[in-house]
């Protein structure tokens, strides 16, 4: 440490309150996560001092794993959740009663910890997670209701990462971080979790603007070898195929090891079409078709009462700059919204997810009528990345 800096710190000390830790850190070095802290640079120089200690609340939160002995205890936390679910969670449906909860963390289908605060002895947050088929392990939620979520964050994070560490048939972790769990992405990547924007788009049948713009699309097919048909079983085969080529280099085979391989697109296509991935609607399901093979395809499903979701829009890489995109998107709502019309389905608005980056898609879905709902970060993490994190270390 130079001279200068020397008489700085120095300085600094004698400012310091009483009662106060201080630990100085190399810039750019991650603080201990275990400590909570309010940081504060103080020098100018090759050094920070991070003020830690304020809220001595902080070393009385404690993370425990949910069991079938434990879990009658997390009754009324539970219950709070649930209420705030869709409004705070933006979660698109009501999570499950108490009971059906309780049987699923006994049979080990869901997977969680709870986070205790001593100094008032109860419960104050929880995080859930689930192991699936798919080599993945999914966080639903993580939720908390005191401010210092650092200190939530970390105690549930290094417990869920010591139990995954040993833990086989997976090779990433997926979150999705929904409403008020954006603030923890502050934090989460000192973890070794990556960030990838997202964005919910949405297409309201009762938006007059909407409809209008839709309206005003005046589009051809590319060439007199194309067409847009609508969803046929013997589709499933091909429709496999594009969609392997089109996501196999894509943001969600990062956190969905299915699209990495042609057998797992045909287990998503499979889910889709049997209604694991809510209500499938073959009617407004839309394929585009180059000498009668598909090339193309925008899937719907119901999810709700009134809400459709794109799940899937692409086409073959071989296929891009034609404009097919853009025809199967509005064959898709046009057929929705006259099946809605007879009396078919009960959809008032489609909703799809996509990437903040992804620009062409976005103008894309703008020029049909959609409009931008909210973004959330969506991170992930390897195995590798899992299994390198040191406690107080950039992982």
């Amino acid at each position: 440490m130079s001279l200068r800096n020397s008489v700085q710190l120095n300085r600094k000390r004698k400012q310091l309150g009483s009662g106060e830790w201080r630990i100085l850190q190399r810039r750019g070095l991650p603080p201990p996560c275990d400590a909570g802290y309010n940081e504060g640079w103080a020098l100018s120089g090759p050094w920070r001092v991070l003020r830690v200690g304020s809220d001595p609340r902080r070393f009385m939160i404690k993370a425990h794993r949910i069991t079938a002995e434990n879990v009658d205890a997390l009754a009324p936390l539970y219950q709070r959740f649930s209420e705030s679910a869709k409004p705070d969670y933006h979660w698109s449906y009501d999570p499950v009663d108490f009971e059906p909860f309780k049987k699923s963390i006994a049979a080990k289908i869901l997977q969680g910890y709870w986070v205790e605060d001593t100094s008032v002895d109860r419960p104050v947050g929880l995080m859930l997670y689930r192991q699936e088929d798919h080599r993945a392990l999914e966080i639903n939620v993580i939720y908390s209701e005191l401010e210092d979520k650092k200190t939530i964050l970390d105690r549930l994070i290094r417990l869920f990462i010591a139990d995954i560490r040993d833990t086989e048939g997976w090779d990433v972790v997926s979150y999705a971080m929904l409403g008020k769990q954006e603030h923890f992405i502050r934090s989460i990547c000192w973890y070794g979790f990556k960030p990838v924007g997202q964005a919910i788009l949405n297409f309201d049948f009762m938006d007059t603007i909407a409809l209008q713009i839709l309206k005003q699309q005046k589009l051809e097919l590319p060439g007199p070898e194309y067409q847009i048909d609508t969803w046929k079983p013997e589709y499933a085969g091909e429709v496999s195929q594009s969609v392997f080529e089109s996501f196999s280099k894509s943001s969600d085979a990062k956190w969905d090891p299915r699209f990495r391989t042609l057998t797992g697109t045909r287990k998503v296509v499979g889910a889709l079409t049997y209604g694991m991935m809510g209500k499938f609607l073959p009617a407004c399901t839309t394929v585009a078709l180059k000498d009668g093979v598909p090339v193309g395809f925008c899937f719907l499903v119901q999810d709700d009462v009134t809400s459709g979701n794109i799940p899937l829009i692409g086409v073959r890489p071989s296929e891009t700059g034609k404009g097919l995109g853009n025809l199967l998107l509005q064959a898709c709502i046009e057929r929705c919204i006259d099946d809605m019309l007879a009396g078919n389905n009960s959809v008032l608005k489609i909703t799809t997810t996509m990437d903040t980056d992804n620009i062409a898609a976005i103008k894309m879905y703008r020029r049909m009528g959609f409009r931008e709902e909210y973004n959330y970060p969506h991170v992930y993490l390897t195995r590798e990345k899992a299994l390198a994190y040191q406690p107080g270390k950039w992982c």
